[in-house]
């Protein structure tokens, strides 16, 4: 008796069938996979497979919608092209498996160990992989829209040219990624993801939730920011150079030894906000800055204008040039800040502390 011929104690010998699949088709397509081990192009709609040992098997193109491979074998398994809508893989083991261009469309892989696994161009929307292992996968080309990600890894994972639109991949270990050639990631949700030394240049991350995100060190240099979040998000030593930080919730964000260099962040607000680093050129005009503490950050040429620093921290920072024009400065600390012709016009500086500050600048009354 083959090995194959063995496994079909495993297969029920009833199974459902989807509407439009001829039951005699898929009967014959089972045991030509159960005496041959390879079935490419079958069809195996509603098929019961669980607990089958498929190691290396080749099902590529086969249309297995429906069918049941609940702690099925499928290492190294080639699933290359199928068709898995609604099937059942809870518990199977799919290490190095081939799933380049095949259909998970809204499938259940929660907690699925994906690792090495070539997913290449596959389609992924809607489907639920929350805490799945998808470490050194290669995911170019596969369509994430609104997918489940969350407590995902994906350390070495490939992404280029990847859409994750809407994907919700909060506490996803993105560590070490470059993900400046994805397709997309609007609206997706990245609230406390692990995005430590990442790479990000040059995205557009536009409505992105990164609250409480770990990011030191990340790069993010011309990223578009804009209307995000990253309330408590942890910017230590990031790069943020000509970044668009327009409108975000930067509230208790950690950014010292960021480089915002050109940053802009007007109508920003940085509520409690601890910030340094070089800020030569940043844009904070209309922010909100309220108890911000910026102490011996570089604001050569920063832009303050209309901006809200009440009890602010500005102590020891370099100030040369910058506009605080009609910005609201009450009970602000410039001690021993350089404010050589830093302009003030208009600004209200009602209990600012200047003492000891540097500068020919003429302070309001």
């Amino acid at each position: 008796m083959r090995l194959w011929q063995a496994s079909a104690i495993l297969v029920t010998g009833w199974m459902h069938v989807a509407v439009g699949s001829e039951p005699a088709v898929v009967t014959t397509d089972l045991q030509r996979l159960l005496d041959d081990g390879h079935c490419p192009g079958c069809n195996l709609v509603g098929a019961d497979l669980s607990g089958m040992r498929l190691m290396s098997t080749d099902l590529s193109g086969s249309d297995l919608r429906g069918a049941t491979l609940r702690k099925t074998v499928l290492f190294r398994a080639n699933l290359a092209g199928a068709d898995l809508r609604d099937a059942n893989l809870e518990k199977a083991s799919m290490g190095r498996i081939n799933l380049s261009g095949a259909n998970l469309s809204n499938l259940d892989l929660s907690g699925a160990r994906l690792t090495h696994a070539e997913l290449r161009n596959a389609r992924l929307s809607g489907s639920d992989l929350s805490n799945s292992k998808l470490d050194h996968t290669d995911l170019r080309g596969a369509d994430l829209t609104g997918a489940a990600l969350t407590g995902a890894s994906l350390r070495h994972a490939k992404l280029d040219n990847a859409t994750l639109n809407a994907a919700d991949m909060s506490g996803a270990d993105l560590r070490e990624l470059d993900l400046r050639w994805i397709s997309g990631i609007r609206y997706a949700n990245l609230k406390q993801a692990r995005l430590d030394q990442s790479r990000l240049d040059g995205l557009n991350l536009s409505s992105v939730l990164f609250d409480e995100a770990s990011m030191p060190k990340t790069s993010l240099s011309a990223a578009n920011l804009s209307g995000g979040s990253m309330v408590g998000v942890n910017l230590r030593r990031a790069d943020l150079t000509q970044a668009n930080l327009e409108g975000v919730d930067l509230r208790g964000a950690q950014i010292t030894g960021a480089i915002l260099r050109g940053a802009i962040l007007n109508s920003s607000n940085l509520e409690q906000a601890l910030i340094g680093g070089d800020l030569i050129g940043a844009d904070f005009s209309n922010g909100r800055l309220t108890g911000a503490d910026l102490s011996g950050a570089n604001l050569k040429d920063a832009r303050f204008r209309n901006a809200d620093l009440r009890r602010a921290n500005l102590s020891s920072c370099n100030l040369y040039a910058a506009d605080f024009t009609g910005a609201s400065l009450q009970l602000a600390n410039f001690e021993q800040a350089n404010l050589r012709k830093a302009v003030f016009t208009g600004a209200q500086v009602t209990g600012a502390a200047f003492g000891e500050s540097i500068g020919d600048m003429t302070v309001p009354n």
